[in-house]
């Protein structure tokens, strides 16, 4: 049994408490599945926050097909569509005269790299695969994103992108050699 399924039926019967338990049980795992989809922290929150307004408004029509968790990941996806395209027009602009964060904390962590050359060559291998992940199309970005990285179960991900399990191992097997083949292209631009 859903042990979500409660939480929806005491909303539904008009216990708005149940909303901060949704909250409590799920805000952590969806923060992270959103972030990884958007890379924006500020857009991040917005969809997290946004995803839980629309369970507590819309909990009066879900229907049990799948579980609460799996039926939350598709409205947060649904808004990460969205989000991801106003983003998407708008990735080069940088305010220079946006304050910086007073309240921002630094943590300062000791740093055990053998050298700096070793640091920057991944951060730059990190930077070629989020750009090959970013240049994916909708549908396999999705479903890299989903099994890949959350590592969700692919009967999980066909709930959530509402397709069949098979087209999630497809989509992902082309994600895949997407990504192989564009990450062998930036290593060797010239073909040899």
């Amino acid at each position: 049994m859903d042990p979500d399924l409660p939480l929806i039926e005491a909303l539904q019967a008009g216990d708005d408490s149940a909303l901060n338990e949704l909250i409590d049980r799920h805000r952590e795992p969806l923060h992270r599945f959103v972030f990884r989809y958007l890379r924006n922290e500020a857009a991040c929150a917005d969809v997290v926050q946004e995803t839980f307004v629309r369970v507590y408004f819309k909990a009066g029509k879900f229907q049990p097909k799948s579980s609460v968790k799996t039926w939350i990941y598709a409205v947060a996806l649904n808004l990460c569509r969205d989000q991801f395209r106003r983003l998407a027009r708008h990735r080069g602009d940088v305010s220079m005269d946006a304050p910086v964060r007073s309240d921002a904390s630094r943590v300062e962590v000791a740093d055990r790299s053998p050298l700096p050359s070793a640091r920057a060559a991944e951060s730059d291998r990190f930077a070629q695969l989020q750009r090959a992940i970013d240049a994916l199309p909708e549908k396999l970005r999705e479903a890299i994103i989903l099994f890949s990285l959350e590592q969700r179960s692919q009967h999980e991900v066909a709930d959530i992108l509402r397709i069949t399990p098979k087209a999630v191992e497809t989509r992902v097997y082309h994600a895949k050699a997407r990504l192989r083949a564009a990450l062998e292209s930036e290593m060797c631009p010239d073909g040899a």
